[in-house]
């Protein structure tokens, strides 16, 4: 009977199998620093659009709050034209007043008594003048009374005015009637804009 060596052919065997571990290995390893190569350059370029989003968003934002200070800007802007637009249509309003008020004073002075000084604060009036008597002071305090423009007439001063010796020289024809120096303050019903 013959015997059949099988010894080499187990070391070839094994030596293929050695040599097919060592290049699936060096396979695998290269293959695994290709993926974490990939995988690297995946994820900068991910990393690196991530941070033009950012950047963009950012340049966004500066943008945004650039608008918000300028529509602030344009609500304060807004709120002073209101303001004053409030304030010219109450002059508007007002500025009829004047004119009425002083109308309405004319119209209340009875013959015999005029003003030399007027002068008004806030919606006080302040008059001074002359009268030739005080039915024609208390004919003007009536009158203020009823008008519509007019009104808590307040009689501060009343006097008679000294005559001078040229005065008592005169003839009887040209008598100077004595007249009274009066101190009005009034105050007008309607009020008048604050300046």
């Amino acid at each position: 009977m013959k015997t059949i060596n099988l010894l080499p052919w187990r070391e070839e065997f094994k030596e293929f199998q050695r040599k097919q571990f060592i290049f699936f290995l060096g396979f695998s390893a290269v293959m695994s620093l290709l993926m974490i190569i990939g995988l690297h350059v995946f994820l900068a370029e991910r990393n690196s659009q991530q941070f033009a989003r950012n950047e963009i968003l950012h340049h966004e934002l500066a943008e945004v709050d650039r608008q918000i200070i300028e529509i602030e800007g344009l609500q304060k802007e807004r709120q002073q034209i209101l303001a004053r637009m409030t304030i010219i249509q109450r002059l508007q309003a007002n500025r009829p007043n004047v004119v009425k008020i002083f109308e309405g004073m004319a119209k209340t002075v009875p013959d015999g008594l005029h003003f030399t000084h007027v002068a008004r604060v806030k919606s006080t009036i302040n008059m001074q003048g002359k009268a030739e008597s005080n039915i024609r002071v208390s004919k003007f305090m009536r009158n203020i009374e009823s008008s519509d423009w007019l009104t808590l007439p307040v009689l501060s001063i009343i006097e008679v005015e000294k005559e001078s010796e040229t005065d008592k020289t005169q003839t009887s024809s040209q008598a100077k009637i004595n007249e009274q120096r009066i101190i009005f303050n009034l105050e007008a019903k309607q009020t008048f804009i604050e300046e």
